[in-house]
């Protein structure tokens, strides 16, 4: 819109003259000097450049606002905390570390390296216990049902027998496993095997006898007792069905023999997996070399009476486990809610990459372990001999650890902990090395006795027994021969690590 000026404003108010008169033409329509609004031709400049957004006219726009930090600013800030970060962790940890390293002198915990073997495979000649068309080992199929007798028993249920015997070979692997599980089978199923020597001297080859009885014609025949025999191989398998009735029942009895022959038998894996069985072993004495023995079973009582071999693992729940055991590779005994009583003989051969590992765990009952010790070092151990690891949750826990007369002294590092129940732990005089005892709310005794002992490696050297730190609940020392100081405190390869929460602890030194 064009708003004229004052002039001509006045000029239109103006009255009309008659006479001629000379006069300007009227002045163009136009800015004044200091008028606010633009001239004509910018308006229409204006307009023409918001229509066409062609025009050579741009608008002023004002400067954007500075930004308090931009993206070099971010960019650095980044990179500075990015360097703070580095350098705490370079500088900060290892304060940390020596500062805890300081702290935690007094504690020791065995960081060797377990590499625990695999348990044995139960059983060697089908794959799958519920499909027969698994491959067989060695190329020999099951046999099943053989029975050598049958017969009816007079009783209320009419029960059905029978019994199978075979002659097997003395050497290789043996097998002898059942599907029976103690979620389905409890009380309904029952079986006991046992294994050791043939009294009978005139028998010259290992046997192994099947006893079974069902209550009734259809569960015997639903029921498959399987062999798989070979040169080299035994294989026994039993197969329960799994529509069996309060009202069934299958009683079991397995017997195996090795001959006592001059000749020892050579086993290289001898494996049971037999849930709801009793299973003892005998004293093999000669007459069995063993290499790998595998005893399993939930809910299986075991009962050994002297068995020896490289590798042993005994291991069921619910049921308890006694028996005396040798081992010199490994030895792991492990149950639950059952007590544990065990003699073991543990042998390591220095010139060896590994020491002998020795295992025991329960829960809930007692735990009592003697360990017998044999290492024949030529020295000083240069690594540990043993390694031993014995654990419950409540019980009391004993266990004792003794030098066999013809060994020198040994290293060992064992951890012993107990969560409920007391734990006592006992040393001759042979051991060497560090000790801690632990007891959160219990009382810890560390006691040295009076037997006395030379170093053999060097009769020189005065036994002495050091203790750094003592309190009710934690003690910490060192005992051995010759002098000791903080520094060579840490290059002790013995170890003891004895620990309990709410019961008393008490680790005893025989000299």
């Amino acid at each position: 819109m064009i708003i004229q000026d004052e002039d001509d404003l006045l000029n239109s108010k103006d009255p009309p003259v008659t006479t001629s008169a000379l006069r300007y033409p009227p002045r163009a329509a136009g800015r004044r000097p200091f008028s606010p609004l633009p001239d004509y031709e910018t308006s229409q400049a204006l307009a023409s450049n918001v229509l066409n957004n062609d025009s050579l006219i741009t608008l002023y726009k004002p400067p954007p606002k500075r930004r308090c930090l931009d993206s070099r600013s971010w960019r650095a800030g980044i990179i500075a905390l990015g360097i703070y970060i580095l350098l705490s962790i370079i500088i900060g940890i290892p304060i940390i570390v020596k500062k805890y390293q300081e702290y935690e002198n007094s504690f020791y915990t065995s960081n060797y390296v377990v590499p625990w073997v695999p348990k044995t495979t139960s059983s060697h000649f089908v794959t799958d216990i519920y499909n027969f068309s698994s491959s067989p080992a060695n190329g020999v199929s099951p046999v099943c049902n053989a029975w050598s007798t049958t017969g009816q028993l007079d009783d209320a249920q009419n029960s059905i027998v029978g019994e199978v015997l075979n002659t097997v070979s003395s050497n290789g692997r043996f097998s002898i496993t059942s599907n029976a599980s103690y979620t389905s089978n409890m009380n309904v199923v029952l079986g006991d095997i046992f294994v050791g020597i043939n009294s009978n001297t005139s028998v010259t080859d290992t046997t192994i006898s099947v006893k079974m009885q069902a209550s009734n014609a259809d569960l015997f025949d639903q029921t498959l007792v399987c062999f798989a025999l070979s040169n080299n191989a035994t294989g026994l398998a039993i197969y329960i069905p799994d529509n069996m009735s309060l009202n069934d029942q299958l009683l079991f009895n397995i017997t195996l023999l090795y001959p006592q022959s001059p000749i020892a038998a050579q086993v290289d894996t001898f494996a049971t997996y037999l849930p709801l069985f009793a299973q003892t072993f005998d004293n093999f004495g000669d007459y069995v070399n063993f290499g790998r023995v595998s005893i399993e079973g939930p809910i299986s009582r075991i009962f050994v009476s002297s068995i020896e071999a490289n590798h042993i693992l005994v291991e069921t729940s619910l049921e308890s486990i006694f028996g005396q055991f040798a081992a010199s590779r490994t030895l792991s005994v492990s149950t639950i809610q059952a007590p544990i009583n065990i003699n073991a003989s543990l042998f390591n051969d220095p010139d060896l990459m590994f020491p002998t590992y020795f295992e025991v765990n329960t829960g809930n009952s007692n735990l009592t372990a003697n360990v017998i010790l044999n290492a024949p070092n030529t020295g000083p151990p240069q690594r540990p001999n043993f390694v031993a690891n014995i654990r419950t949750f409540y019980g009391q826990a004993t266990a004792s650890f003794i030098h066999d007369p013809t060994s020198p002294p040994t290293a060992i590092k064992l951890r012993m902990e107990n969560d409920l129940g007391p734990v006592y732990v006992m040393f001759d005089q042979y051991f060497q090395g560090i000790f801690q005892a632990n007891a959160k709310l219990g009382t810890v005794s560390v006691i040295q006795g009076t037997a006395s002992s030379l170093d053999p490696f060097n009769p020189t050297l005065a036994r002495n027994f050091l203790l750094n730190y003592v309190s009710d609940t934690w003690t910490y020392g060192w005992i051995g021969w010759g002098p000791n100081s903080w520094d060579f405190l840490q290059q002790q390869i013995g170890e003891v690590v004895v620990d309990t929460s709410i019961a008393n602890c008490t680790l005893f030194f025989d000299g």
